[in-house]
């Protein structure tokens, strides 16, 4: 196994990974096909799920944020999407600036959209003021952003990284019920990748003191879970996580169940740029140690059975 700082020393070395800022990078050659073939691992634990793929838009209103309380809960991770203005004054003082991206920057107006920090805010606005008369379940597919400062690290923890979601709206039971399949399916993707992985209780990192309790009572009660994989010094990287909102967003969001009462809801999310570095770290590098075949999913035909090449 290597170290991460070796994985991301090496592909930096061959071209394979570049980055544009802290936390935001790119991919090419083979390491960005293999990052293909566990997009569509995942994905298939989402289709046979449901058929019901959804397409997020790339931005969230703060109106929606507010509603699901995120300021008061995870505000130290918001970034957020301006533009220029249309003002030709100052177009043309840009155009013609010895730095014109230096000028861009600093002429950028107000925000106008946050960029979404996880993908199923957007799903719960859509549903917004609404009866559901069955479980629904949803998945899709987007980039989230999340600013954390220093912390940044290429493929473990980005400004912008790419998640897949599963989100449930239903019963508790039927959150319950989902939850346990997606523990069942990521790990045993992930025993497929002989990936050495474990369970283990969580929280999120509220802000606010007044969220800070949320916490406990998540670890008290159990609510979310992280499949974890650890480096060889055993630091972990959760890959996965089993996320039981209950009533929260069915009740910030007015989405309510035949009966009346708010929906629980849930949501199994999973890192793919975290999946891509914890087989690099078991691997290596060359394509020629990768685990060839194992990823081809029994809902799909197999991809010549090699991965990335």
């Amino acid at each position: 196994m290597l170290q991460p700082e070796e994985v991301v020393r090496q592909l930096r070395e061959s071209g394979s990974l570049w980055d544009v800022a802290p936390g935001v990078s790119g991919l090419s050659g083979r390491v960005a096909a293999l990052r293909r073939e566990i997009e569509e691992a995942i994905a298939d634990i989402a289709r046979a799920e449901t058929p019901n793929e959804w397409c997020t838009p790339a931005g969230v209103s703060f109106e929606t944020l507010e509603r699901a309380k995120y300021f008061s809960s995870f505000p130290q991770w918001l970034s957020t999407a301006s533009h220029l203005s249309g003002d030709e004054a100052i177009l043309h003082s840009i155009a013609s600036s010895d730095s014109p991206g230096r000028a861009a920057r600093s002429s950028a107006g107000a925000p106008e959209i946050a960029l979404p920090p996880a993908v199923c805010y957007n799903t719960y606005a859509a549903l917004a003021d609404s009866t559901i008369d069955a479980p629904l379940l949803m998945t899709a597919q987007g980039t989230c952003w999340r600013h954390e400062g220093e912390r940044h690290s290429p493929l473990e923890r980005g400004w912008a990284f790419t998640m897949r979601e599963i989100v449930c709206l239903g019963t508790a039971w039927d959150v319950k019920s989902l939850l346990d399949r997606g523990v069942e399916r990521a790990s045993a993707l992930a025993a497929r990748l002989e990936l050495e992985t474990e369970i283990v209780v969580a929280s999120d990192p509220f802000f606010a003191p007044s969220a800070r309790g949320r916490a406990a009572l998540q670890r008290i009660k159990g609510l979310k879970h992280e499949l974890v994989f650890r480096f060889p010094d055993g630091r972990p990287l959760a890959i996965a996580s089993f996320n039981d909102h209950e009533e929260f967003f069915g009740d910030a969001f007015s989405i309510s169940l035949a009966d009346g009462s708010a929906a629980t809801s849930g949501c199994v999310a999973f890192g793919l740029e975290r999946w891509l570095l914890a087989v690099l770290v078991t691997y290596g590098v060359d394509p020629a140690d990768w685990p060839f075949g194992v990823l081809a999913g029994s809902h799909r035909p197999s991809h010549s059975g090699a991965i990335g090449i």
